[in-house]
């Protein structure tokens, strides 16, 4: 199945795209498309803390938050979005 990936901010710089689009198999976990994704040393860093999220990120699939779909134990389907943002603050 094919998910794509909609970066933003630094992430853009980080992965050198606005989206990409990875194919993961059927019924896979976010975890396997986060995997996909850390295929460098600097990108694993921006996504993963050891094995968990790291905790900057803010992860949206179809709107929605990656957390309250489950994390990195969310199951995706095919034609999913995800974005990919940093924590946003302000004052």
């Amino acid at each position: 199945m094919v998910v794509k990936v909609k970066f933003f901010s630094a992430f853009r710089e980080v992965f050198g795209t606005r989206e990409r689009d990875y194919v993961i198999p059927d019924g896979a976990r976010a975890r396997a498309l986060i995997e996909a994704m850390a295929d460098q040393p600097e990108r694993r860093a921006a996504l993963l803390r050891g094995s968990n999220l790291h905790p900057h990120l803010v992860l949206l699939v179809g709107g929605e938050a990656l957390s309250s779909r489950g994390g990195l134990e969310a199951e995706l389907r095919d034609g999913d979005v995800l974005a990919v943002f940093p924590m946003l603050g302000g004052g």
